[in-house]
Parts: structure tokens; sequence; C-alpha cells
């Protein structure tokens, strides 16, 4: 019984060596049809793996020259030289360029310029701070489904205030939600009266903020 039992054992390890053998002599076929598109495939791999180091290092680098261009350019901000080589390299930092240097001067015709910004982000902004400075109340309005609906119903209500609407602007303050980063000023305006200055509240919630 031990014989035949090891008769056995032996059979199914050449059984199993047959099916490795078959295994590696179809893989070895598999191997021989199609090696040289195996070959392609794997210079393919590797011209594209180069490619994507390579533009990831000229992304790298240009991010490396426009970030030296503004930096260069807030330090001498009358160069017009790096203003056109920042145009040139980044719509976006001479967009935030324009922005920032806009608002420092009150610069309402710039600002009105970026609305036609292709950085949605500056867009919004100089929308909001040209609707601010012109006082114009539609144009806040319009704003109420953007990131900065809040700020755009605070500067909205302020004008109401200017314009002695004073039950307007607290119901428009009401949509002000108490999770808002402005609701602490809103708590402020809210008890505004008539015989009080509307900027000065705004300046009292300043101080507190701070």
């Amino acid at each position: 019984m031990g014989v035949k039992n090891n008769f056995k054992q032996i059979q199914q390890e050449f059984k199993g060596d047959e099916k490795i053998l078959e295994s590696a002599f179809k893989l070895e076929k598999l191997y021989k049809k199609y090696k040289y598109f195996l070959y392609l495939l794997a210079i393919v791999l590797i011209i594209w793996f180069g490619y994507y180091k390579f533009s990831d290092y000229i992304d790298e680098k240009q991010a490396q020259k426009t970030s030296t261009i503004y930096s260069q350019l807030l330090k001498n901000p009358n160069n017009q030289a790096l203003l056109d080589d920042l145009k040139d390299n980044s719509s976006d930092l001479y967009d935030l360029y324009l922005y920032s240097q806009a608002l420092r001067d009150g610069d309402k015709k710039t600002l009105y310029s970026l609305k036609t910004s292709k950085n949605t982000i500056i867009k919004m902004l100089s929308d909001y701070q040209y609707a601010s400075y012109v006082k114009n109340l539609e144009g806040l309005e319009k704003m109420n489904s953007t990131p900065i609906k809040d700020f755009a119903i605070l500067q909205e209500a302020y004008l109401l205030y200017e314009q002695n609407k004073i039950p307007e602007a607290k119901t428009l303050l009401n949509d002000i939600q108490p999770s808002s980063s402005v609701f602490q000023i809103v708590t402020i305006l809210k008890h505004y009266k008539p015989d009080q200055n509307p900027i000065a509240i705004n300046k009292k919630s300043t101080e507190v903020k701070k």
C-alpha cells in the first residue's frame, strides 16, 4: 500500500510538472508572437515617462520664473518691461497684480477691465470691488450665488443705510446666517439707529474682531 501511494504521488508530481512545462511553452509562444508589440509598448511607456518628467521640470522652471518676475515687479511697480514679461508668462499673476494695484489706488477703470479676467476668483473679487466703489446695488445683488455672497449682502446693506432705507437693510441682513464670518458685524448693524453712522459702526466691529 505504501508503494502504491508513493507511485500515485509521483504520478501527480509528474502531472504537475507537465502542466508547468505546458504553461511555459504557451508563454514562450505568446512571447514570440507578440514580442515586437511588447517591445513597442515598453518604448512607448519609457517615452511617456520621460515626457511626463520633462513636462514637470518645465512647469517648475516656468513657475519659478513667473514668481521671480512677480516679486521683482512688486519692488519696482513702474517697470513696464517686468509687467509685460509677467503678462506673457502668466495671465493669472498678471491679473492678480493689476487687481492688487487697483485696490491700492482705488482704480475703478482697472477693476472694471478685470471683469473679463479668465481667472474666476479675480473676476469675482473685481466685480465685488467695482460694484462697491460705484455703489451699484444691482451689481452686488447679482453676487448672491457666489462664495462671497455674505460680503456682497453686507455691502449692499451699507449702501441702503446710506440711502436711509433702514428696514430694507435689516431685512437684507437676515439672509446672513450665524455661521458666517461677518455675522458679528451683522449683529451690530441690526442695532443701528438713524442718528448713528454705519461706517463708524463698521469701524467698531473691526476693532472688536482685533
